[in-house]
C-alpha cells in the first residue's frame, strides 16, 4: 500500500516486446563482448611462445645476442592490448587492428609462419567480434533514441522540488594517481638510458684483458678464467692452456657457445667482470615504463569524460525516458523487462542502482534541511520513518544491534521463505529515464521490490546496458538461498496435523547401486591413466604437473559424484561421501528440497550438501521408490521441523564401504602411475 501523497510513475513511451525484439536484434554480439576476450592475446601469447625459435634476436660483433626491438614490441603490444581488453574504452574496437598492423609489419616481431598467420585469423575474429558488437550497440541505442522522442518530467521536478541528486565531484583521485604512474612510466626509460651512458663510460676506462672459457652449467652460465693484470708474470710462467688466476661467472646469450679453453675478451671494472659486447640494454625499461604509462592514460582519459559529464546538465528538468517492468535477480540487480512480456520471461539488460533516493512523506528528523514532503537520499547510517518503508517479510531481531542479510536469511521460516520468494519473483512497473548505452547516467524511478526498499525510489544507474547473468538460477529460481526453504515450505503445508493418530516417517536409505559406487572410481583412473599414455608429453609441464593435478582431481570428482549415501533414522541424518562419513543432527538442518535435478540439504550454519539426481531419477522410474530422491527430501525436511514424525527406528548400517577403500586407491594408484610413466 503506497502513500497517498505519493508521487505516481509518469506517463513515458512503453518498451513493448516488438521494440525489445528489434532491440536484441540488433545487439546479436553483446554477450561476447565482455572481459573474456582479453584471454584471446594471452593465448596467443602462450601460442607464439611455443612456435617461435628460441634463437634469434641482434648479435654483435662478439657474438653476444640481444632481443631485437620487433620482438620487444611485440610481446608489448600482446600486454598492452590485454590491458585495455580489461579496461574497455570506447576505441577497444580499434584495438586488435592496431596489434595486427604491428604484429605484421614489424621487423623480427613474429618469425614462423605459424605464429603470423594465427595471428591474423584471432585478432580478425576478434575485430569482428568488437565491430559488431559496437555497431549493434549505436543500432540499438538509436532506436532507443526514437522510442524515447518526448522527454518526461523527472519525479522531482513533477513534485515541484530541486534535484536531489548531488552532482559529480572532481575526479581528483584518478588524475592524480594518472599523473603519478606517467611521471613513474617517463622515469624508467630516462633511468635506462642513464644508466647506459654509465656503462659506456665505464667500458672506456675498464682494462681489456683475454679469458678462457670454461664449462657450462645447468643453468646456462659460463665459467671464465682471466688474469688480473698486475700478476700477468705468473700468467707467462704458467704451462700453456692452465686454468690459472680468478674466475667469473658470464650470464650472455651467446650466439654461438664458446668450447672450453676458447679465448674469451673480458673488460675488468674494479671487482666486476664482464664479457666484451656484453651492452647495457634499456629495452627493459623502455617495456615495463609503456605498460605503466598505459594505465595512466586510461586513467586520465576516464577523468577527461567525467569532466565532460559534468560539464553536461544533471538530473533536472526533464529527459527522455521508457516506461519498462523490472525485476531482481539472484543477486539483488534489476533486470529490464517489456511492458507486455510475461513477469518471468527473458530480461533484456541488467541494472545496478548506485545512488538511491526515496520518498519520505514527512522529511526526516537527523534531516532538518529536508522538511518533507519530498525526495531525500538514502542514508546508511540513518533510518528512515517506518511509514516510508513497506511491511517486510524478514523483519531483523530487536536484540542484535546488526544483522546481515544472510543472518536474516538463515533464521527465516519457511513460511517467510515462502512469502519472500514469492515477492522477489515478481515484476514491477518502473521508468527508466535516458535509457543504456548512451552518455549519461539513467536514473530508475519505481516502487519498492524487495525487502529493505521505500515506497518509492529513484535511483541513479550506469550509463552501460549489462548483460544479464547466465546462471541456472537466476533465471528460473530467483528465490536465491531461499529456494530450498519455499520448497520445504510446501512439504510442511502438505504434512499431516499433529495428533495421536500421526504415523511417523520411516528410515531411509538411499545410495546407488553397489557396483556404480564401487567401480566408478577405479574406471575413472584407468581411463584418464590411458590418455596420459596416449596423449602425454616428454615435459616436466605436459608430462608429469598437469596430468598429475588434472587427472588426480578429476578421478576425485567422478569417483566422489557416484559415493553419496544417506540414511535419515531415528539420531539423523547420516551422509556418506567421496572419502568419509558425517552424522547431522535434525536440530541442524533447516531445510531439503528436490529442485533443478539435485537434492539440496541446507543446514542452519549456511552449509548445504547438493548432490546430483538424475542417474536416482532414472533408477526411481524403472526400480521404485527406493531411488526417489523427492522421498528422501521429504522425510528429511519433515524430520528437521516436525520432532514427532521423526523416525522411530536407528539404523545400524554402514557407510562408505566399499567406495572409500577404492576411491583413495584409485587416486594413490594413478598419482604412483602418473610419476613412473614420467621417469620411465
Amino acid at each position: 500500500m503506497y502513500t497517498p501523497d505519493a508521487p505516481s510513475l509518469p506517463s513515458a513511451a512503453p518498451l513493448t516486446a516488438a521494440a525489445a525484439a528489434r532491440w536484441r536484434a540488433a545487439r546479436t554480439a553483446w554477450r561476447l563482448d565482455s572481459r573474456w576476450l582479453a584471454v584471446v592475446p594471452l593465448g596467443f601469447l602462450i601460442l607464439a611462445a611455443a612456435v617461435e625459435p628460441d634463437t634469434g634476436g641482434v648479435c654483435n660483433a662478439q657474438g653476444i645476442c640481444r632481443d631485437s626491438w620487433g620482438e620487444s614490441l611485440a610481446i608489448w603490444t600482446v600486454l598492452a592490448e590485454t590491458v585495455l581488453l580489461l579496461a574497455r574504452p570506447r576505441i577497444r574496437p580499434l584495438v586488435p587492428i592496431a596489434a595486427l598492423a604491428l604484429f605484421w609489419y614489424v621487423p623480427n616481431g613474429l618469425v614462423t609462419p605459424v605464429a603470423r598467420w594465427s595471428a591474423v585469423l584471432l585478432h580478425v575474429l576478434l575485430a569482428a567480434v568488437l565491430i559488431g558488437a559496437d555497431l549493434g550497440r549505436r543500432k540499438a541505442r538509436q532506436q532507443l533514441d526514437e522510442l524515447m522522442a518526448p522527454p518526461v518530467a523527472f519525479p522531482w521536478t513533477a513534485a515541484g522540488a530541486p534535484s536531489p541528486v548531488r552532482p559529480d565531484g572532481v575526479p581528483v583521485g584518478r588524475r592524480v594517481l594518472g599523473c603519478l604512474l606517467l611521471v613513474v612510466a617517463a622515469t624508467l626509460p630516462l633511468y635506462g638510458l642513464w644508466e647506459q651512458q654509465r656503462q659506456e663510460e665505464r667500458d672506456a676506462a675498464a682494462v681489456r684483458v683475454t679469458g678462457t672459457a670454461g664449462e657450462f652449467d645447468q643453468d646456462g652460465l659460463l665459467t671464465v678464467h682471466y688474469q688480473a693484470p698486475s700478476a700477468r708474470d705468473v700468467l707467462k710462467a704458467a704451462p700453456a692452456g692452465s686454468p690459472t688466476g680468478p674466475t667469473a661467472t658470464l650470464d650472455v646469450w651467446w650466439a654461438e657457445r664458446p668450447k672450453p679453453g676458447q679465448s674469451i675478451p673480458l673488460l675488468l671494472d674494479g671487482d666486476q667482470v664482464r664479457a666484451e659486447g656484453d651492452d647495457y640494454d634499456p629495452s627493459g625499461q623502455l617495456v615495463f615504463g609503456g605498460l605503466i604509462a598505459l594505465p595512466g592514460l586510461l586513467l586520465l582519459g576516464s577523468a577527461l569524460a567525467h569532466d565532460a559529464r559534468r560539464r553536461r546538465p544533471g538530473f533536472v528538468g526533464a529527459a527522455p525516458a521508457l516506461a519498462v517492468r523490472v525485476r531482481a535477480d539472484a543477486r539483488g540487480d534489476l533486470l529490464v523487462l517489456p511492458v507486455d512480456g510475461p513477469p518471468d520471461g527473458p530480461a533484456l539488460w541488467r541494472l545496478k542502482e548506485w545512488e538511491r533516493y526515496y520518498w519520505a512523506r514527512d522529511g526526516h528528523p537527523d534531516l532538518p534541511e529536508h522538511p518533507g514532503p519530498g525526495w531525500l537520499p538514502e542514508h546508511p547510517d540513518l533510518e528512515g520513518n517506518e511509514e516510508d518503508y513497506p511491511e517486510p517479510v524478514l523483519r531483523q531481531d530487536p536484540d542484535e544491534d546488526e544483522e546481515e542479510y544472510g543472518e536474516l536469511v538463515e533464521r527465516a521460516t519457511p513460511e517467510q521463505a515462502a512469502a519472500w520468494s514469492a515477492r522477489a519473483a515478481r515484476s514491477v512497473p518502473a521508468v527508466l529515464y535516458r535509457g543504456p548505452d548512451g552518455p549519461d547516467q539513467q536514473l530508475l524511478f519505481r516502487p519498492a521490490l524487495l525487502d529493505g526498499d521505500p515506497h518509492w525510489v529513484a535511483a541513479v544507474v550506469a550509463p552501460a546496458a549489462r548483460s544479464p547473468r547466465l546462471t541456472r538460477q537466476g533465471e528460473h529460481y530467483r528465490e536465491r538461498e531461499l529456494a530450498v526453504r519455499a520448497l520445504s515450505a510446501r512439504t510442511l503445508a502438505d504434512a499431516p496435523a499433529a495428533g495421536p493418530d500421526t504415523e511417523r516417517l520411516p528410515a531411509l536409505r538411499w545410495e546407488l547401486p553397489l557396483p556404480v559406487r564401487a567401480l566408478t572410481g577405479p574406471l575413472a583412473a584407468v581411463l584418464i591413466a590411458t590418455a596420459v599414455v596416449l596423449l602425454g608429453d616428454s615435459g616436466w609441464w605436459s608430462g608429469l604437473v598437469r596430468p598429475l593435478w588434472i587427472g588426480s582431481m578429476a578421478v576425485f570428482l567422478i569417483g566422489g559424484a557416484a559415493s553419496w549415501q544417506l540414511v535419515a533414522d531415528r539420531d539423523g541424518l547420516r551422509v556418506a561421501s567421496a572419502f568419509r562419513v558425517r552424522q547431522i543432527q535434525w536440530r541442524q538442518i533447516g531445510a531439503a528440497a528436490v529442485h533443478r535435478g539435485r537434492l539440496t540439504i541446507r543446514l542452519h550454519s549456511g552449509e548445504e550438501i547438493a548432490i546430483s539426481t538424475w542417474l536416482m531419477a532414472a533408477l526411481a522410474g524403472h526400480f521404485g521408490e527406493r531411488y526417489d530422491p523427492a522421498r528422501l527430501a521429504r522425510t528429511v525436511a519433515l524430520a528437521a521441523h516436525r520432532p514427532d514424525l521423526r523416525p522411530a527406528q536407528a539404523r545400524q548400517d554402514r557407510l562408505g564401504s566399499p567406495q572409500h577403500l577404492l576411491n583413495r586407491l584409485s587416486v594413490a594408484g594413478y598419482a604412483v602411475f602418473t610419476v613412473a610413466h614420467y621417469l620411465l
